[in-house]
């Protein structure tokens, strides 16, 4: 089995090949599709070349098949969420920054948090708990 992503709230599959496909808003209205890597910690996105923002700008990221916001605001308001299944079947949850040029990935499972991305240790403070490296 391979690794594989769902919507936290429909539980739609995300991904198609190596990339993770969501919905974008940014903050002049546009949207469009991202895609990301499947590999955590690695920050390679496609976009369409006319869904523009800048650096530090926060994006808006909703699953592309029931629309529904993957904002974690009651963690914090700059992360989103969607759920990543391993290739044994175990589920942890991703979390990741939303803000434009910000390296910031987790994954967690119970008592036990994976951080990725130079900027993890911005947000590290709101899961109470020590990350592996």
């Amino acid at each position: 089995m391979e690794i594989n992503y769902l919507c936290p709230k429909c539980k739609s599959f995300l991904n198609i090949g190596n990339k993770i496909v969501l919905s974008v808003k940014v903050k002049n209205e546009q949207k469009g599709l991202m895609l990301f890597e499947k590999e955590l910690g690695n920050y390679q996105i496609k976009k369409h070349d006319l869904v523009e923002y800048k650096k530090g700008e926060l994006l808006g990221f909703y699953c592309p098949i029931c629309h529904e916001n993957l904002a974690l605001d009651d963690v914090n308001s700059n992360l989103a969420k969607i759920i990543m299944l391993d290739e044994n079947n175990k589920e942890y949850d991703v979390i990741f920054s939303k803000v434009a040029g910000e390296h910031a990935t987790f994954k967690i499972s119970n008592n036990e948090i994976e951080a990725y991305g130079e900027d993890s240790h911005k947000y590290i403070n709101f899961f109470g708990h020590s990350p592996k490296y």
